[in-house]
This record gives C-alpha cells, sequence and structure tokens, in this order.
C-alpha cells in the first residue's frame, strides 16, 4: 500500500509556512504528526507527500533524509492560479510514481486526533473504497465538507461535495482508503471533464458504481487553514 499526502495547497499568506508545515507543538510539526499516524499501517511502504513548486525546497528542508519510506514530490506549479488542484495532484503523482497498488489519500492541512490504523482495519473487512465520516459540529461545517448519507452497513447511499443545501448531517474528512483496482478510474474521471478540485468530488463520482463506505471516526479533525 502507498501513502499519498496532499500538500500542495498555495497559502493564501505567501510569507507563511505550508499549512502542513506549521507547528502544532514546540519544534513539531503537523506532518511529523502525521507521518507518525501512517506508520502504524505496517503495509504502507511508502508514502509520497505532494507539494507545489513554491514550497517544494521548504518541505526539502523540512524532509533532510529523516523519513527513508517518504518522498517530496513537485507538482511545478508556482501560483494559486496555476494549481491542478487535489484531484489533479493525486493523477499527477499516480503517472510521476507509476503507483499501481492500494492506496490511502489524506489531506496534510489538518490534525488528525484520531487512530488511522482502526479505519484501515475496517478497510480491510470492506475491501473497497473508505472515507472517514464525523458529525458536523456546525451548518458552516455541513457546507464546506462532502455531506455523506449512509445505511446501517455504512454504505454511502448518497454524497455531495461543497452543497447549499446539505443532505445529511455527517461531513467527509480528506481521508479516503482505495483499493487498487479503483485507481484506474483517476483516468476515467478526468477524461470526463469532471472537477480536479476538492478529493470528494472522486467519490461523489464513484460510489454510485462502486460500493463505498464511511468509517465514522473516534475522535477529532483540526483543519489549520
Amino acid at each position: 500500500m502507498k501513502c499519498l499526502i496532499l500538500c500542495a495547497d498555495h497559502n493564501d499568506d505567501l510569507n507563511a509556512e505550508p499549512y502542513a508545515l506549521m507547528e502544532v507543538d514546540e519544534g513539531i510539526k503537523a506532518l511529523d504528526v502525521l507521518i507518525d499516524q501512517v506508520h502504524q499501517i505496517e503495509e504502507i511502504d511508502q508514502i509520497y507527500v505532494v507539494t507545489n513548486g513554491k514550497s517544494y525546497d521548504t518541505f526539502l528542508n523540512w524532509y533532510d533524509n529523516r523519513y527513508p519510506d517518504v518522498k517530496i514530490i513537485n507538482d511545478n506549479t508556482t501560483s494559486p492560479d496555476a494549481k491542478l488542484g487535489a484531484i489533479g495532484d493525486i493523477k499527477f503523482t499516480l503517472n510521476c510514481e507509476n503507483i499501481n497498488d492500494d492506496l490511502l489519500i489524506i489531506a496534510g492541512d489538518a490534525v488528525y486526533d484520531f487512530d488511522l490504523l482502526d479505519i484501515y482495519n475496517y478497510y480491510k473487512l470492506k475491501s473497497s473504497p473508505v472515507v472517514a465520516v464525523k458529525q458536523a459540529l456546525n451548518l458552516l461545517d455541513l457546507k464546506r465538507y462532502g455531506v455523506v448519507r449512509f445505511d446501517d452497513d455504512n454504505k454511502i447511499i448518497e454524497m455531495h461535495e461543497k452543497v447549499t443545501e446539505p443532505i445529511g448531517s455527517h461531513i467527509a474528512l480528506a481521508l479516503y482508503f482505495y483499493p487498487k483496482e479503483v485507481i484506474r478510474t483517476f483516468d476515467y474521471y478526468l477524461s470526463e471533464g469532471n472537477k480536479t478540485t476538492s478529493p470528494g468530488y472522486f467519490l461523489e463520482y464513484l460510489y454510485p458504481s462502486c460500493d463505498s463506505y464511511a468509517y465514522v471516526i473516534d475522535g477529532e479533525y483540526y483543519t489549520l487553514k
């Protein structure tokens, strides 16, 4: 299994650190915490951190060969106008690294205060796409994230990304497990001209034709944006 951490956001403050490299404790970056959590899953043998051209050197300085299983990927964009979007960065990395394996996709601009291993074990049980979800705290959350409805078996029966009229009370976090059989679907998704921004749009496209499941997290999720 491979892990792809999305860190190519262009921070609105040009002088600020990339979100993933913000300190969450003295001397500890959000990305350090996330990689420690990913390392709980022994089956993950490679972690790709995809960033933009403007922040690439900053990530290399952070990396400094501290993690033998981490590779920094440069998507070569240098401004918000040129950004590939999250799905564009996923496809860029899949192509660049010739990835054909089960995949954990996770946003690097947040702190995840829950156990990734629990979600992975659920994913192995289902052998199908899985997204982490949580109960929304307010209406703003429901409009900022994808909203998911699922049945008693946690199978997704409806999902909409960033809608003005939410259809449920659970939001989809940017944390997805995909079996390798699904990976090539990114080609079809993009060839049809679909959105390249939020990664939830891909699952919205996928779930009607591929059984997909929601895992309700036991913990918190803090965005750094």
